[in-house]
């Protein structure tokens, strides 16, 4: 990242109101076509080039312009009453490491290292300034180290050799598909500036990959990008040609699908707010992981609104970007709306660490990436985090939950991570798995304790503005960073894997003393819920006077096994009918039964398990409930299994009225694949196999459109499947 020194002191009053006050529909100011496009040969066969050290970079920072803004005039110096700040450390165990392995190193010799990375069903890729590497999920390279121009080798322009910076790299789950980013400055601090996208032709990241450049006038400082269905997203500040004055921020979106299809005239349609006076300030684009939002949804901007800054009240600042490609005029960023916010003040002279009179950044004047989005049906929600002054300059994380049902999007949560033991969080980055839980990763650094990467977590019912977790270590710094800069950062991630349970976190830390001496470290981890990860699968069938009580999980941490609860429908008396072993840990799919052989034909009876770990913890499941004969009370659609597959799965569902239905598989296009069903069936459990031999490796969707005959009920649910071949 090119840094901008913004300083500011930011206080957030939190008041309840909600606001579309001054709105604005901007339309693109451009639309662009790359200046070149070409397909790489397969990157396993592309030679690597070495990092070396960036000789071209003084003082070995990233291009550094000190940005003090001139709207900043009046700054509320004022520490303001955090009005949800956890002060104490959370309780609940688990949340245990699964990998936890050396990311790249400086080799470039520069600083900050912007580290981020995202994971795949079978890769991890990390990008820092300027290198990457690829991995195994066990943490086995297969790929690099190697100098970030790697993947733009041969590819001919002014941006040939260079790996200036600000790198992002994301997983499209909804595509399987890889997309890098990086930004090309090769006349700075003049124009013309470059971003140069790459986006792999398939699911490996080490096959071929097409590649585009893009060209800007004023420099496009700091991009973050999000994947969404009809599009790429990108946020970024710009910064004048020649001067480096602060021109405002810039937002674009670049056709997704287009660029997927490898097509050369791939275009990117950009947005400018060209005062720079009121311009927002490091907007963060939606990023969107599981189940794609509904159809037509907006992707969502947001960007901290600092009161000392900008007068009003502190806010989060919420834009929708309606992307059109058949007509860009049509194409309308609009907002914002105001969620005004609990209060806070931003940091006043960095962060302390041992030995060292040097502070460290803490780039509390914007949201820290990334703003990840999660559709989980009857609601939406997102998740992002940001740098305050926890109390006499100390640092904390405070972190946000967005919720939207029906109506406008609103914060459900929101708290200051910050317990009181004397050290400075900061530099954080937050995200959700698919169940709703929260994992939310940092740094930790004091005047006693090194630069150190941790993390905590809460579970999705677990009491609100909670981080409910103890804290853990994932490393532990042995030495101080020196260089005069205080250059940290400037961002990391929290990513998911395509499980839907699994967190990834990439941040940096100091092992030896030097100006220069960062590390990044990758770790994976899950936080437990209901049985130890998540029950994938938790049902009934009935003969006669039995039932068959059947789950499955997805993975296991500690865990001692099940007992099996069952009450009569009709009361709450839960009592105990048996007992049934778990694995302790485990990382692949695990099925479990239990067979009840006393209950009444035309009675009602409840089941739930309580899940136990061996540390004495325990949490229940949701409650089924059958009857003495297998006459299922509801719709459902459960998850196929296996998943992944190779090449067949099944997929079970059931019937409560004879109805119509109709099984369908659909491509990450939206395109009927294979229908599987279309008949009158039966009240019921019922299963259909699905053979996937004739279609390639990704994602893939299957929906049921059940219609009771009598026309008096309707079902409609889609679930996510994987093909890896």
């Amino acid at each position: 990242m090119t840094k901008f020194y913004y300083v500011v002191i930011v206080c957030l009053t939190f008041c309840i109101n909600i606001s579309m006050a001054q709105t604005k529909v901007l339309h693109p100011t451009e639309v662009k076509t790359p200046l070149l496009m070409d397909k790489s040969a397969a990157l396993r066969d592309i030679p690597g080039i070495p990092s070396k050290p960036r000789v071209d970079r003084k003082d070995n920072v990233i291009p550094n312009h000190k940005y003090y803004p001139p709207r900043n005039t009046a700054v509320d110096t004022t520490v303001k009453t955090d009005q949800a700040q956890q002060v104490k450390f959370g309780e609940k165990l688990g949340g245990d490491i699964i990998q936890n392995f050396n990311g790249v190193a400086n080799r470039n010799y520069v600083y900050p290292p912007d580290p981020n990375g995202d994971v795949s069903a079978t890769h991890y890729f990390e990008t820092v300034n300027c290198s990457f590497q690829i991995w195994n999920k066990t943490g086995t390279s297969l790929y690099g180290p190697y100098d970030l121009s790697t993947l733009w080798q041969n590819f001919p322009g002014p941006w040939a050799g260079l790996s200036d910076g600000d790198p992002i790299v994301i997983y499209d789950d909804i595509a399987n598909r890889w997309f890098v980013s990086q930004f090309a400055l090769p006349n700075y601090p003049n124009g013309p500036f470059y971003q140069l996208v790459a986006v792999s032709a398939t699911s490996d990241p080490l096959g071929s990959w097409y590649r585009y450049a893009y060209s800007f006038t004023n420099m496009n400082d700091y991009p973050k990008f999000g994947v969404w269905p009809d599009g790429y997203y990108m946020s970024t500040n710009m910064f004048t040609t020649g001067s480096l004055n602060y021109a405002g921020s810039a937002v674009a979106v670049w056709d997704r699908a287009s660029m997927l299809a490898g097509s050369s005239t791939a275009r990117v349609q950009v947005v400018y707010f060209t005062n720079a006076n009121t311009s927002p300030w490091s907007f963060l684009p939606s990023d969107c992981d599981g189940t794609p939002p509904p159809a037509g949804t907006p992707n969502y901007f947001i960007w901290s609104k600092d009161n000392a800054s900008y007068g009003g009240n502190d806010q989060l600042q919420i834009y929708e970007f309606h992307v059109n490609w058949a007509d860009s005029t049509q194409t309308t960023f609009t907002g914002p709306l105001s969620l005004d916010v609990n209060s806070f003040t931003t940091m006043p002279t960095g962060v302390a660490q041992p030995s060292t009179t040097v502070k460290l950044d803490d780039l509390s004047d914007r949201l820290m990436n990334r703003l990840q989005y999660r559709n989980f049906g009857t609601y939406q929600a997102m998740v992002t985090s940001q740098t305050v002054n926890a109390g006499s300059g100390r640092a904390g994380v405070r972190w946000y939950q967005l919720k939207k049902t029906t109506g406008s999007w609103s914060i459900s949560q929101q708290a200051t991570y910050a317990p009181a033991d004397g050290l400075n969080r900061w530099m954080s980055s937050i995200a959700m798995d698919s169940v709703g839980n929260i994992a939310l990763g940092y740094s930790v650094s004091s005047s006693t304790v090194y630069p150190s990467i941790r993390f905590t977590g809460r579970l999705v019912n677990d009491t609100l503005n909670t981080m409910s977790f103890t804290e853990k270590t994932i490393i532990a710094g042995t030495g101080s960073q020196t260089g005069t800069d205080a250059r940290w950062g400037d961002y990391n991630s929290m990513s998911i894997d395509p499980d839907g349970l699994t967190f990834w976190y990439c941040n940096q830390y100091v092992q030896t003393t030097g100006a220069t001496a960062w590390k990044t470290r990758i770790a994976s981890f899950q936080l437990n819920s209901v049985v130890p990860v998540e029950l994938t699968t938790f049902s009934a069938s009935l003969n006669n006077n039995t039932a068959a009580l059947n789950w499955k999980t997805a993975t296991e941490t500690n865990n001692r096994g099940f007992e099996v609860e069952r009450a009569d429908a009709s009361n709450d008396n839960w009592q105990k009918i048996g007992f049934v072993p778990g694995t302790g840990t485990s990382t692949v799919v695990r099925e479990y039964s239990f067979v009840d052989n006393s209950i009444k034909t035309g009675s009602k009876y409840s089941y739930r398990l309580k899940q136990m770990d061996f540390d004495g913890e325990f949490h229940y499941s949701n409650v089924i409930e059958v009857e003495g004969k297998y006459l299922p009370r509801t719709y459902s659609l459960e998850q196929n299994y296996p998943n992944p597959f190779n090449p067949s799965t099944v997929i079970k569902y059931a019937v409560p009225f004879e109805s119509n239905v109709k099984l369908t598989i659909y491509n990450t296009l939206g395109e009927a694949v294979k229908v599987l069903s279309n008949a009158v069936q039966t009240q019921g459990a019922h299963e259909v196999t699905f053979n996937a031999s004739g279609l390639s490796s990704g994602i893939y969707f299957y929906t049921i459109n059940a219609n009771s005959v009598d026309g008096k009920s309707s079902f409609t649910s889609t679930r996510k499947m994987m093909l890896v071949k």
